[in-house]
This record gives structure tokens, sequence and C-alpha cells, in this order.
């Protein structure tokens, strides 16, 4: 099985079966009732499931449950694995009739999936959860490459062109933002969202494989943003200033130190502590108490600089751009691989899927305040310059890209860091198109 570049595959996540039949049965029987459990909890999803609440839902003592997984995550990753195998018989068996193009294909795939996604609420968010273990991302990981194959091979129908696996792992980080936002949205899949992913991935895959399109594909309809970015504001948290200049000093030699730290190791490395932050700061960690409530809002306050230090740099680039687009998006796409490369730390700070509720809440924050300065600069080369939610979408998809352009290549790959750049300019091109 193929997996994509830079991500070699894990070993299994999910504990052998058991050689005997009955023992089968039995941890089948504890998969089944830990997946009941968690579908039943929609929102909530695998961070309320204990292994004592899915003993109750099997009705099993727990002590049985560590013949066949060592803890609850293992069972959370074989309940993974199986609505993964499920998703995938799903769709294989929806797309096994011949189709006429890539559209009807891709239109069948969507719909699949929104279907299927509706019906499983707790389960869906599960999939889509930024602070899985390793373990389920491992399931996810090998997931995609099933569907990567199955695609390529219907692929063939329409296409002699090599299938590079790339293309594929590209496809799937870009639509499975949009997935992950549809249902965010509603329930049963935000329309516009939705939308955008057969659109997205019609364009793509036509482009990549150098297919004609059947035409170009509109943006949806002008409406109501769905999400205003005015009325977005930071999670009940801000830093402060202490109001003395040697308390302001300390303060600061702390955040540099964090920062440095999360820089040269990431957001979990292993000196990323309280002790690990004082000892590089030559300070005590009581002293850190008095300008931060805890790691947690240290930690926060790195990523406030960094990201407005991101946002700088887009602003630079519109600042130092000529009077066209194109070239705006290429100046901006170099600023960004160059910040992002110069800073691996703290670009998987600003990436990180295992963030806080905090951070999470802060990099939604920031997105938005970028989609809206996206639409301020598309707005010097076009009128109207779309709403604001076609522009979120865009910031969403592009953030999947960039963090897999880095996961991949640690200087950021070429393809993806292309893909980016072609994104950016069909922005402008798009809502030029409909505003005629």
């Amino acid at each position: 099985m193929s997996t994509p570049a830079g991500r070699p595959p894990l070993p299994s996540a999910v504990p052998a079966l058991p050689p005997q039949q009955r023992g089968r049965t039995r941890r089948a029987h504890i998969i089944r009732a830990a997946s009941d459990l968690i579908d039943s909890m929609g929102a909530k999803g695998r961070r309320a499931v204990t292994l004592r609440a899915i003993a109750r839902a099997a009705d099993t003592p727990v002590a049985s449950i560590y013949h066949y997984f060592p803890d609850v995550d293992s069972v959370i990753a074989a309940v993974a694995a199986e609505y993964g195998d499920d998703l995938s018989a799903v769709v294989e068996a929806a797309t096994s009739e011949p189709m006429d193009s890539i559209d009807e294909l891709l239109d069948v795939v969507v719909a699949t999936y929104r279907g299927y996604f509706a019906a499983r609420p707790g389960l869906r968010e599960l999939w889509f959860d930024r602070r899985a273990t390793e373990k389920v991302v491992a399931i996810h990981r090998d997931f995609r490459a099933k569907l990567a194959e199955m695609l390529r091979k219907r692929m063939g129908a329409f296409t002699t062109a090599p299938h590079d696996p790339l293309t594929y792992a590209m496809l799937f980080e870009m639509v499975g933002v949009l997935w992950e936002l549809a249902f965010e949205l509603d329930d049963a899949g935000d329309p516009r969202v939705i939308t955008e992913v057969g659109a997205l991935a019609g364009r793509f895959l036509h482009r990549r494989f150098g297919i004609a399109a059947p035409g170009p594909v509109p943006l949806p309809a002008e409406q109501p943003d769905v999400r205003d970015v005015e009325a977005v504001v930071l999670p009940g948290w801000r830093p402060e200033q202490p109001p003395q200049e040697r308390g302001r000093k300390r303060r600061a030699e702390i955040l540099a130190a964090a920062s440095s730290l999360i820089d040269a190791e990431g957001p979990h490395g292993v000196n990323v502590t309280i002790r690990g932050i004082t000892d590089a700061a030559g300070a005590s960690p009581a002293s850190v108490y008095r300008y931060f409530n805890d790691l947690d809002s240290l930690v926060a306050t790195v990523a406030y600089e960094f990201m407005n230090e991101l946002l700088s740099v887009g602003e630079e680039a519109v600042r130092a751009a000529p009077h066209d687009w194109d070239t705006l998006v290429a100046h901006s796409v170099s600023a960004h691989r160059e910040f992002f490369a110069r800073h691996p730390g703290l670009r998987r700070l600003w990436f990180d899927r295992r963030a806080s509720e905090t951070l999470q809440e802060m990099h939604t924050y920031y997105r938005r305040v970028a989609a809206a300065r996206q639409r301020d600069a598309v707005a010097r080369f076009v009128e109207p310059a779309g709403d604001l939610f076609d522009h979120e979408l865009h910031v969403e998809i592009t953030g999947a890209l960039w963090e897999f352009a880095f996961t991949a290549d640690p200087a950021g790959h070429p393809d993806a860091i292309a893909e980016i750049d072609e994104l950016g300019r069909e922005v402008a091109h798009r809502v030029r198109e409909r505003s005629r």
C-alpha cells in the first residue's frame, strides 16, 4: 500500500486478533459497544470515553477488556479502523459502476461521504478529531492510502497519465478540512462547503492530469457570511503586560526562552515545560506564575506573537507587490514558505492538532482575520471581492496544504507549494468571473 511522501507507515495501531473464535467474538462485541458509545456522544467524541464506560456499554468487566486491548486508546483505534473499513466499503460499492466523467465520479463520492458522515455524528467527530492519539492518526493514514488506491483505479478510466501518490495525498488534505468545516457548521453538512468539496476536487484532478474540464465552475451565489470575523474575539484570554519595566523585561525573557525552545523542539518537546523554560531563561519556576497562569497560557502567548508575525508576512507581501494579483500571490507564497522554513517548531505550533482548546480557538480566530485581509487584498484588483466565507474556505484549504508541504519536506514540498500558488491565483480569477 502506498503512503504519502514523508509519512512512512507506522506499526499496526490495533492489536492482533485473538487466535480463538470465542476471543474474536468477544473482542468484536467490545469494539461494537465502544463504537455505539462514541457515536451516541456526538460532539463530545472520544474524549468522554473511558474503559469503565466501554465496559458498562459492553456489559463486561473492565478486566476482561485488557485481554484484548492494553488501554482505551487501543479500543478507540480499533473503532476508527472499523469505521474506516466500513466507509471504504461503502464508497467502493457506490463507485463500482462505470462513470462517464471525473465529475460524475466525484458527485457520487461526495454524496456518499455526506450521507455516511451525517448518519454517524459521534464517529464522524472521532474521524475529524484534531487531538487524536498517534494510534488513531495512523489509522486515518492507512485509510487515506486505501482510498487513494481506490481512486487511482477509478481514474484509470479517464486518463493514462502517471498517478503520483502525492497527488491524492494533497487532495485528501484539502478536502479533509472542508469536510470537517462542513459538519462543524451544519449537522447535515453545510451545502456551500460541500459544493466546494466537489468543485475543488474536480478542478484539482482535471488540472493535475491534464484533462479538459467541462467548463468553469463558478463560486456559489453570494450569500450572507456564515461567520462574521468582526464578531469573533479571542477566547477569554489576552496577554497582559506587567505595570513595571522590570516585570516587563523579566516576562519578555521568559517568553523569548519559551519561543526559542518551541522553535527548536516543537510544541510538545521534552523541554517545553515550566522547568525547562525557566532554566533556559535563567529564572525560577515561581516567577513564571507572576506573568502567566500556567504552561498553556505561556504557550498561548508564544502563539499569539507568532500568529501576529505571520499576519505581518502577508501584509508585507501586499505592500511590496506590483499591480497584478498573480504576482502578489507568487510573492506572498514565497514569503510564507521562507517564514515557515525559518521557524520549524513554531510552524508546528501553528499546525498543532493536539493543541489545547485555547490554541484551537486562537487558530480559528487568526484564520478568519487572514481571510478578511485576503479579501481586502483581492479588492485591490477585483470588485466585488467575493464574500468573506469564500476566502475563509480558501484559507482553510491552503492551511492544510502548508501543513502537508512541510510534513512531506522540511523545506516545503515543491508540488504542494505550487498547488498553493495555483489556488491563490484562482481566487481572484473566479471572483472576477462571477462579477461579470
